[in-house]
């Protein structure tokens, strides 16, 4: 089993039957470790339980993340957040298989380098999203 992961909260929903997370926590907690990101979040996530658009992986920087040269009370040193959603159950494996092949180190060189950015990116919205479409096949949207 791999080390706790390196975050402040933690969530994971239940889901119906038919809908599972196409990987697991010590999954991604290993990614995490391995590349050396810190999150404020990590989410497993029902998401919108629709079988179209679905948003595998979610990181996001919040714009509410203030910027470090204030460190203003109630300030959250790591404001990154990192959701996984769930797929259709017959989608499971060929979507955890392109995760654990393909994706993890665009995801996690993305959520490396966001605290980094500088107070103007910081203090702004940004994300990284790998989106699944049926008819398209895996897209990143990034901003």
């Amino acid at each position: 089993m791999t080390k706790v992961a390196p975050r402040q909260h933690y969530g994971r929903d239940k889901l119906p039957r038919g809908w599972a997370f196409p990987v697991g926590h010590d999954e991604v907690a290993g990614a995490l470790i391995s590349a050396g990101v810190t999150l404020g979040s990590l989410s497993f996530s029902a998401g919108t339980l629709r079988a179209d658009d679905l948003y595998i992986v979610r990181v996001h920087w919040p714009s509410d993340a203030k910027a470090k040269y204030f460190h203003s009370p109630g300030f959250e040193s790591d404001p990154l957040m990192l959701a996984i959603q769930a797929v259709p159950s017959s989608l499971r494996l060929p979507i955890g298989k392109a995760l654990r092949d393909t994706w993890p180190e665009q995801a996690m060189e993305w959520a490396r380098n966001a605290p980094q950015q500088g107070n103007a990116w910081t203090a702004s919205d940004h994300h990284w999203n790998l989106i699944y479409r049926p008819d398209t096949g895996f897209i990143v949207d990034a901003g």
